[in-house]
């Protein structure tokens, strides 16, 4: 099994068929951007289709001495923030676990339900953060990408980026203790 940048690699030398397995690897993460920016299935699939051929076209400017795919995901990021510009649409809802659901068919009923509200909560508190927090935190937690490697997508520092995580998680934290307390209230 090929690398990333191996991949890559083969590409620039011609084998451009190669391409088709970075497609394969990163279409789905790519794509659940693109959702979360559109809330559109159609649109999603358009901008992931445009995010790999502009990715094809500037894989030049790619330094295979670091990591693919938070050079996509930055590539990826623009491109949604060019569309919601343009179309001065507000973020909407995503999903940032989805592996919870293999974890959450294993649980029982009762866990089943609480993972759910759990999830549920943490999905209306990221609407409550920037965009750019919003896609810091799953970047770094739902795609697992080291903190260098989330600054190199965002163009950050990695100081800058340990606090806006630092930061974002206390926001979450204070969004859903809000509508913890909102909720016992009523």
């Amino acid at each position: 099994m090929y690398s990333d940048e191996e991949i890559v690699k083969e590409v620039l030398a011609g084998e451009k068929e190669f391409y088709a397995v970075l497609v394969d690897r990163y279409q789905r993460p790519v794509y659940n951007l693109m959702f979360r920016y559109t809330r559109n299935s159609e649109e999603a699939a358009d901008l992931t289709q445009d995010a790999f051929f502009q990715a094809f076209d500037r894989l030049r400017t790619f330094d295979t001495e670091k990591r693919f795919f938070p050079w996509l995901y930055k590539l990826a990021v623009n491109l949604a923030g060019d569309w919601a510009r343009k179309r001065s649409l507000r973020w909407s809802r995503h999903h940032i676990v989805r592996q919870t659901a293999v974890e959450a068919a294993a649980a029982g009923q009762h866990d089943q339900i609480e993972l759910r509200d759990e999830l549920r909560q943490v999905e209306r508190a990221l609407l409550g953060l920037s965009p750019q927090t919003r896609e810091i935190l799953i970047l770094r937690y739902r795609h697992s990408q080291s903190v260098r490697e989330v600054a190199e997508a965002f163009d950050l520092s990695e100081s800058a980026v340990k606090m806006r995580i630092k930061r974002g998680l206390e926001s979450l934290r204070s969004i859903i203790g809000e509508e913890r307390g909102g909720s016992e209230r009523e």
